[in-house]
This record gives C-alpha cells, structure tokens and sequence, in this order.
C-alpha cells in the first residue's frame, strides 16, 4: 500500500511502499501519461513531463536508489510456528521526496489526465457519468493513481487545520481545471520559494503555495513568467516548457 507522510522539515513528502506497490504505481503513471502523438493533446506536454519525472523517482526507489527502511510486517514466532515455515519479521520499503508545491501540481495534473483517460477509454468527449462506465470503473491504473492521490490527501488533512483542509479540498478539485496552461517555470519559482522558507513558515503556508498553483490564472508572477517564457520560446525556436529562468536555481542540497 502505497504510503505518503512528511518529510522531517516539512519540505515535502516521502512516498514509500514495497516493491510490488511501487512498481504498479509506476506502471500506472506512465499509462496515464501515455497521450500518444494527437497533436490536439499537445497542450498536455508539460504535466505529462512533470509527473513522469515524480515517476523516474519512484522507479529509482524501488530499484534502491533512494531510501530503503525495514518495516514490520506482523509476522511472529506463533504464526511461524502454525505454519511450519521461518520467514522474515520484516519487509523492505522504498521510498523517495518530492517537495510540497511539485506534488500539489502533479495531484492537479493526475485529475486532468485521469479525466482524458476516461475520455479515451469511453471514447466520449464530455464527464458525466462516464467515471461509471464498465470500461472505467475498474480500470487499474485509475486505481493506482488514486491511492496515490488519497495517501497524499491523508497526509494533507493530518498538516494542515480542518477549516485550511475544507478549502483546500475546494480549490485542488474545482470542476473546471486549466493546468494544462501553467507555465511550469512559474512551478519552478514556487518550488524555490517554498524550500528557502524555514519549517515553521513552510507548514504555516502549505495551503498558501497550493492555491497559488490552483489559481495561477490570477497570479501576476505567472503572466510575467509565462510572458516571459512565450517572447523566448518564439525567439528561439523551440517549445516553451524548454525555456530556462535566469535566477530561479534550486539548491544544490535540500534539507527534507
């Protein structure tokens, strides 16, 4: 099962689980991700970029290349012994970080490419009571995705006061998302923002950095990044989610 909880410095979150649980997860991110070559999807490219790059750590978790702890699993002599079997009192579990406002884009993000999922898999342009259809309904990487969204929802509602969880609740899940517009390099100012606050600051402004991505359309920092980014992109040539910000740099160590 598929566990997210705080770092020690309210950085961001630790997402951990067994072999088996995190495999599946990557599985179902890169299906989720998998929009093909339809050149009306385009607008899709940068969520798809961020969220297989939570998905490049996940993978390197689970094949060691993060942080691996022992967990208890319930066994005990008794039930070694009813079983005429020794086994291990442990499993291991993997898990890697990802900061605070990354993963408040990604939750986002997750909804809107859930929703084409459904789309494409009821081939329907509209949302009604498609999420019920039998194509749907059951489908695994649905699944998985939203164990992830319900393991990081948990450790929201556990952070933050109930009134600050109420509206959170609110604004990561309005009908009517427009993530696919977010100039990521905005997400990038947010992410440095967010990690050169001290720990105090950054849980008293967890809900304060969510609604910010939730509501970048009002947020006069993204016009002028996107601005920005677009007058680039058009000089040089190339798509803006490749246009990289003089001064937004992350630290060369984060402090979890």
């Amino acid at each position: 099962m598929i566990k997210v909880e705080n770092t020690p410095s309210y950085t961001g979150v630790k997402i951990s689980g067994d072999y088996n649980d995190l495999y599946s997860l990557v599985e179902a991110l890169h299906e989720i991700c998998d929009i093909g070559d339809d050149r009306r999807l385009t607008n899709y490219r940068c969520i798809t970029t961020r969220v297989l790059g939570l998905c490049y750590d996940i993978r390197h978790a689970f094949q060691g290349d993060r942080e691996v702890e022992l967990v208890d699993n319930g066994m005990d002599e008794d039930k070694m012994k009813w079983h005429n079997m020794v086994v291990p009192k442990v499993n291991v579990c993997y898990s890697c970080n990802s900061l605070y406002p990354e993963m408040f884009y990604i939750m986002i993000a997750l909804n809107s490419l859930v929703e084409l999922r459904i789309r494409n898999l009821t081939k329907t342009g509209y949302i009604f009571n498609e999420a019920f259809d039998r194509k749907v309904i059951w489908d695994k990487s649905i699944a998985n995705v939203r164990m992830l969204q319900a393991a990081f929802t948990e450790c929201i509602k556990g952070t933050i006061t109930q009134m600050s969880y109420a509206r959170w609740l609110n604004f990561m899940n309005r009908k009517y998302s427009y993530i696919t517009s977010l100039s990521t390099q905005y997400l990038d100012l947010l992410n440095t923002e967010y990690v050169s606050l001290t720990k105090e600051k950054r849980i008293k402004n967890i809900s304060a950095f969510a609604k910010r991505i939730a509501e970048f359309e009002n947020d006069s920092d993204h016009q002028k990044i996107k601005n920005e980014v677009w007058e680039a992109a058009r000089q040089y040539g190339c798509p803006p989610d490749e246009i990289v910000i003089r001064g937004i740099d992350y630290p060369d160590e984060i402090v979890w």
